[in-house]
């Protein structure tokens, strides 16, 4: 076994076809197809199955292409790490980030590193907390600032808390329930809901909520990675989100208003996510510490 045959397995697992993988390899599609069967003489087992389109893994496929992608990220940070050594203040950073650090703290100390390290070259990711995540294992992004993944997702994450804020339901200034002291939960049904897709966490953190109260889910009648556009959407109608009060500070969100809803209030911890056996440049550990010095002083994101 070799890190060519493991190369070629994440390959093929990735693109669910030889032809595909052989492709985006540049190599002849028989080389791999060798490879990859030698790899299953090598292991006495199949790692792939045939299917009338395509293949996908076999269990042991599946077991193999996790090591094989703890592999592959070792191999990446050692030579990175090998190429700090004379990099001197040039190299790469890649973020992960949440919507509401795209917005605030992040933009911030990011300008810092480039003020001070012109030769640096950045590059920020924005998503939802799962999407984030799956890059972040799979080592398409260095680290993660985002909200704090929960306990059993963090066996393989170290997690650096830097932020809390609150939650709760926003609307437009005009709705007809803004202004109103204590709304009840259930009339919060009476209305529509825009909401980021219901695969994240702040989706499913809202659906339990109604749950715990014997109440139905809300009417979700728009999803979008979009927060520009959930906010948009806010202000053109009487639809509700659910999002951190922070969020009325984007520019997006002049005329948006947090409601008054005391079944819906709870506290979000937010924070730097990396791999607890990945290796990070100095350039990321620069911006990790900008994030620090910003969040003492602002510590609510």
């Amino acid at each position: 076994m070799n890190l060519r045959q493991l190369d070629y397995l994440l390959a093929v697992a990735r693109t669910g076809s030889f032809t595909a993988a052989a492709g985006e390899l540049g190599v002849a599609q028989p080389t791999l197809t060798k490879s990859i069967r030698g790899l299953e003489q090598e292991l006495g087992t199949t790692l792939f199955e045939r299917l009338p389109r395509g293949v996908e893994l076999t269990p042991a496929g599946a077991v193999l292409m996790r090591h094989a992608e703890r592999v592959a990220l070792q191999v990446k940070d050692a030579g990175e790490e090998v190429a700090a050594l004379s990099g001197g203040e040039s190299g790469t950073v890649t973020i992960g980030a949440g919507p509401a650090w795209l917005r605030r703290h992040l933009p911030q100390a990011v300008a810092r590193l480039v003020t001070r390290h012109p030769a640096v070259r950045v590059h920020v990711v924005g998503g939802f907390d799962d999407m984030l995540f799956k890059a972040l294992r799979s080592g398409e992004v260095d680290f993660v600032v985002a909200e704090l993944p929960s306990p059993e997702m963090t066996r393989d994450l170290a997690i650096d808390p830097l932020s809390a804020d609150s939650l709760g339901a926003c609307c437009r200034a005009g709705h007809p329930l803004a202004g109103r002291k204590g709304v009840p939960l259930r009339a919060l049904l009476d209305f529509p809901w825009v909401m980021p897709p219901h695969r994240t966490r702040a989706q499913r953190r809202l659906n339990a909520l109604f749950v715990s109260h014997d109440l139905p889910p809300p009417t979700i009648v728009c999803e979008t990675e979009s927060m520009a556009f959930l906010l948009q959407m806010l202000g053109h109608s009487d639809a509700l989100t659910f999002t951190v009060s922070t969020t009325l500070l984007a520019p997006e969100a002049a005329g948006l208003r947090m409601l008054d809803v005391p079944a819906l209030a709870a506290r979000r911890e937010a924070g730097v996510i990396t791999r607890k056996d990945g290796w990070l440049n100095p350039a990321a550990r620069e911006v990790i510490a900008e994030l620090r010095a910003i969040c003492v002083a602002d510590p609510m994101n």
